[in-house]
């Protein structure tokens, strides 16, 4: 009965741990305390693991030969009054000191019964620490990835920042040409008539009037564009009338010169609390890559509508509608990837409907979306509404 007693406690303490320290422990602590055993120790014949031997009770000495069969075990006499049981199983020795007086045979041969099972509980410790470590190796490779993929992402940012200062350069030149030549045609025509002694007041007034109201113009076109530029990392509520306005300030010009008209409509009186820089440069994105579809087509009233809708939940819908006659089905799929663009030759980044589909998902939580036949195309763009004024970083 004694004997069976001893069994059922040792098979009962193997395998109850996924941690091969703890359960080699676990089996020596038991069979030490089970058998009357003086102490209990395990050598680790597997470079893999650290620690090579595991010492339970009192200690002993090792014998310089040990037994090299293995799932067997044998008797090493240690003085007159002790004994070692040596066990191989696995890659490991057991060895058990004990007193002349047990039976130390029999206590070997029900150790060896056990081999199986505790060579599938060593294996299964080593199985863990081998998953452990590949998580381990996994974690350091993603977050290698992540850092280099917000490198990568800092640089596209970088260069669209860039690329949109160009076309906003361009922007403002449109803006001011008018304005200059009327200031320059008013000035002119003073210094003629005071040069030819030809100096009407009235009509003096009325031209520095009209120069006062184009500086004035000249003046919000800069705050306008200055705005946009300046830092605003908070989410601010806003109404699409203005956005709409701030819009046409920067476009106006330009699409009056390509003979498009810019139509806005809709929904223009609600209220958004969102990041309005990144929002007018998403549209900003859009609004300049329709405008230039037209590039190189003869189109008769040619249009690009931009068309705002309240949706449930706080969602907003904003569809840009041109006839600049559509995009080929061939690269339809390839227009929001970075660094693609069809206008190499004008000096094209690929970088604009990129980053816009990226400030929707990152910041906006939106998205962008397009649909074309031959003759036209519309870009949806979804967003809610930010509940809170949270900061964009």
């Amino acid at each position: 009965m004694k004997e069976l007693s001893i069994a059922y406690e040792c098979i009962n303490s193997i395998g109850n741990s996924l941690n091969l320290e703890e359960m080699l422990e676990d089996i020596i602590g038991t069979f030490v305390n089970q058998t009357s055993a003086i102490g209990g120790k395990y050598i680790n014949l597997n470079p893999a693991y650290s620690k090579n031997i595991i010492h339970i009770g009192s200690d002993f000495p090792v014998p310089l030969k040990l037994l090299s069969k293995k799932d067997s075990f044998m008797i090493h006499t240690l003085d007159n009054s002790s004994k070692l049981l040596d066990l191989f199983i696995h890659d490991g020795h057991f060895l058990f000191a004990f007193n002349q007086n047990n039976d130390i045979e029999a206590l070997g041969e029900m150790f060896v019964n056990f081999s199986t099972k505790i060579t599938n509980a060593i294996e299964a410790c080593y199985n863990v620490e081998k998953v452990q470590k590949l998580n381990q190796n996994l974690k350091a490779q993603i977050s290698e990835e992540k850092n280099k993929n917000a490198f990568n992402e800092k640089l596209i940012i970088s260069q669209s920042r860039m690329a949109i200062m160009g076309e906003m350069i361009g922007m403002i030149a449109h803006q001011w040409r008018q304005p200059i030549t009327i200031i320059g045609m008013v000035t002119n025509n003073m210094v003629i008539d005071l040069h030819l002694d030809n100096f009407d007041k009235e009509r003096a007034i009325k031209e520095l009037e009209a120069v006062d109201k184009q500086v004035h113009y000249l003046s919000r076109t800069i705050d306008d564009f200055r705005n946009f530029f300046k830092p605003n990392k908070l989410a601010q509520t806003i109404s699409f009338e203005t956005i709409c306005n701030e819009l046409k300030t920067m476009l106006g010009k330009s699409f009056e010169t390509h003979n498009i008209e810019l139509i806005f409509e809709g929904e223009k009186n609600i209220q958004v609390t969102t990041f309005k820089n990144e929002l007018i440069q998403v549209l900003l994105n859009v609004l300049t890559n329709a405008k230039d579809a037209f590039s190189g087509n003869i189109t008769d009233n040619a249009f690009i509508k931009v068309t705002v809708k309240q949706l449930a939940r706080g969602d907003v819908s904003i569809f840009v509608h041109d006839n600049a006659g559509g995009i080929s089905p061939d690269i339809i799929n390839k227009i929001f990837d970075p660094y693609f663009s069809t206008k190499h030759e004008k000096n094209g980044t690929g970088l604009g409907l990129y980053m816009s589909a990226m400030i929707l998902e990152k910041h906006l939580g939106g998205s962008i979306l397009v649909s074309s036949d031959m003759q036209e195309s519309i870009f949806h763009i979804r967003f809610r509404s930010i509940e809170e004024k949270k900061s964009v970083y």
